[in-house]
């Protein structure tokens, strides 16, 4: 029977009557109608605790325990809450399936805020394990977790145990909230410090201060917890935000002696130049507090860190800047030593092209790779060679670099001193057992190059000297390269533009070498020029003569059956036709080499 008769309008009444309920029941008006809920009189009555109600309602109905059947009716109003919180205060759990059947979720939430008494992780298990809501919020707002982050670390199995029943962190201040209970209470633990990364890891909020205005980063650094530092950092939180003293995380870091956190933090982008509210710049704080050695990692004064978290390609910048210190943080910071920048060089290479030996020296001895080439295929070495540092190349080979690694078209590094004109580095080189052999793609060795060189040089001393080098090595003077070029026909011009003019003193001086070794007169390149037909090309009065002394033939014809004559001619250098048959009328001084010349 459902509906609503007078039994049940008795019973809702703001002071239901027992005496009037009983008279009504004599009557005959039924009690065990049920509303649109589902539920009769006493239901109602036994979850506003009116214990009287039920009696008389239904004699049968099951009691909680701690109601006692004979309690006069005029004991009345305690609510099954009230029942359900008096036991669990007096510390009894069992006989309580009566009353909890008539509490909700919610109504068990509120219990894990009894305010009257501390947090007990019995009871807190229990209510739990009874399908209490973990996240009631009490009238500040404090769901029973966040009300138990002030507690810390007293309440350190209370937390873990709601977190476990999926109990959220989140909201505004609850991390700073746990992290001030630890620094007031004077707990570092690393239990502690793992309870912390934990609440970060579920959502607590790492940006917002404690009430006081100390920022979780600058909490995490007085409590010197390395693991929570990191994280903080690496979420993104403001490194640079000042606590209740006015002081950034790095100030407290350096005050404090706390090493690890200030390399974090330095790491990762903090200011070493921000001011506390005393004026003091972070590295002022640690000269103060006569730590040195923190100050070495305040004090940049060649290469400046940026103003964001430092990144591998740092290391490389470091080293062009040519500073060994901050090369040395950076290493000791963790960057990794073969790291290269957007071009592909690597610190190594910087520093060695730079002509930076405290850079080069530090790294190699840290173990860099000698061997690791850019974009481009340059090595430290090369790069070395190519910048004309001599210290740092005695520097690469004392720590191995390898001779034989190609750069691009299999050009060596003895090559390349070679083609720069470098005497001192080749012979260096040579010692140290560079191959004087080597042929790189077109067949060029490393004779080659120095002929190559010397077509343009105008050091004649250098150019006789580096000659000297590659020759008493055992350069051989005939080595033919791609198409059948020998040094001296490179030395004579055959890869330079018609008419160049070069220094024909210094050119002359480098040849001398040559015909001393008894060097062929006969080669020709891809077009057949000879050593008088590039004399010819080129305008060389001097050395088309030299030639002639030494034998070469003024008749060798090119691939188009033109003699060295011909090519004088054709190329306007009269003076230079004419050494090569008797002199006719109209023979003189050459009007291209007088235009060239002027």
């Amino acid at each position: 029977m459902a509906g609503r008769n007078a039994i049940v309008l008795a019973c809702a009444a703001e002071a239901p009557s027992v005496a009037l309920v009983q008279r009504l029941l004599a009557l005959g008006v039924p009690a065990d109608v049920s509303g649109a809920d589902g539920k009769r009189p006493a239901d109602h009555a036994a979850e506003a605790g009116r214990w009287a109600l039920v009696r008389a309602l239904d004699p049968a109905y099951p009691l909680p325990g701690n109601v006692g059947a004979d309690e006069p009716f005029e004991t009345d109003a305690r609510t099954p809450f009230v029942l359900l919180r008096d036991s669990m205060r007096d510390g009894r759990f069992d006989g309580l399936d009566r009353v909890l059947r008539l509490l909700t979720p919610v109504d068990l939430g509120r219990l894990l805020h009894d305010a009257d008494t501390p947090p007990s992780l019995e009871r807190v298990e229990w209510l739990l394990a009874h399908g209490a809501d973990p996240e009631f919020r009490n009238d500040a707002g404090d769901t029973p977790l966040t009300a138990a982050l002030a507690t810390a670390p007293e309440a350190l199995p209370v937390l873990q145990t709601l977190l476990h029943h999926g109990a959220s962190p989140a909201g505004a201040g609850g991390l700073a909230r746990y992290l001030v209970a630890c620094v007031e209470r004077d707990q570092a633990a690393r239990v502690f410090e793992r309870m912390a990364l934990d609440l970060l890891a579920r959502g607590a909020d790492p940006f917002a201060p404690s009430p006081e205005g100390d920022p979780p980063l600058s909490l995490a650094v007085r409590l010197g917890w390395p693991r929570l530092i990191e994280r903080l950092v690496t979420i993104g939180v403001d490194l640079d935000a000042r606590d209740s003293r006015g002081m950034t995380a790095l100030h407290l870091a350096a005050a404090l002696g706390r090493e690890a956190a200030l390399k974090t933090l330095v790491r990762h982008g903090a200011s070493a130049s921000a001011r506390a509210a005393d004026g003091q710049t972070p590295l002022g704080v640690a000269l103060s507090a006569g730590r040195r050695d923190l100050a070495d990692w305040l004090d940049w004064r060649g290469w400046a860190p940026p103003r964001r978290a430092l990144e591998d390609a740092d290391l490389p910048a470091a080293a062009v800047a040519g500073d060994a210190d901050a090369v040395r943080r950076l290493l000791e910071l963790g960057l990794p030593i073969d790291t290269a920048d957007s071009q592909g060089c690597t610190a190594l290479l910087r520093a060695a092209g730079g002509g930076h030996l405290a850079v080069v020296d530090l790294l190699l001895t840290r173990g860099a790779d000698t061997a690791r080439a850019a974009q481009s295929g340059a090595t430290p070495l090369s790069a070395a060679v190519s910048m004309r540092h001599g210290a740092v190349v005695e520097r690469l080979l004392a720590a191995g670099a390898d001779l034989d690694q190609r750069l691009p078209g299999e050009v060596s590094v003895l090559m390349l001193a070679a083609a720069l004109g470098l005497p001192d580095l080749a012979a260096r080189l040579l010692t140290a057992g560079a191959d004087i052999h080597a042929t790189d793609a077109q067949g060029l060795t490393p004779l080659h190059c120095a002929a190559l060189y010397g077509f343009t040089s105008r050091d004649r001393p250098r150019l006789l000297a580096l000659f000297d080098t590659l020759l008493l090595a055992g350069a051989e003077v005939d080595a033919p390269a791609a198409g059948g070029v020998t040094p001296l026909l490179l030395l004579l011009g055959a890869r330079a533009e018609p008419g160049t003019a070069c220094d024909e003193d210094v050119v002359l001086a480098a040849m001398e070498h040559l015909l001393d070794e008894g060097v062929s007169l006969d080669a020709q390149d891809p077009r057949g020029f000879g050593p008088l037909h590039l004399t010819g090309l080129h305008g060389q009065l001097r050395l088309a003569r030299r030639l002639l002394r030494a034998g070469a033939d003024p008749d060798l014809r090119d691939t188009l059956n033109r003699t060295p004559r011909e090519i004088a001619v054709m190329r306007g250098f009269v003076d230079v036709a004419a050494e090569f048959a008797p002199a006719q009328a109209g023979d003189g001084v050459s009007m291209a080499r007088f235009l060239r010349e002027r």
